[in-house]
């Protein structure tokens, strides 16, 4: 008798947030709704996850102006 090992991926999917929402969070990633705003418009997007709305912040509080 052979025993066979099955492997399962658990994938965890995260909160998708509109623009909105985004913004009205804004202290939550410790800056104003303007810097939201400019955050979104720079990464091109009206919805993200949470890690990829505090790394659009980043960026945008990084960028060379």
């Amino acid at each position: 008798m052979s025993k066979k090992k099955t492997d399962k991926t658990v994938e965890t999917l995260e909160s998708v947030y509109d623009r909105s929402e985004l913004i009205e969070a804004a202290l939550s990633f410790g800056v104003k709704p303007e810097v939201i705003a400019g955050a979104l418009k720079l990464a091109g997007k009206d919805t993200m996850t949470k890690a990829e709305a505090e790394k659009a912040v980043k960026d945008f509080l990084e960028r060379k102006v």
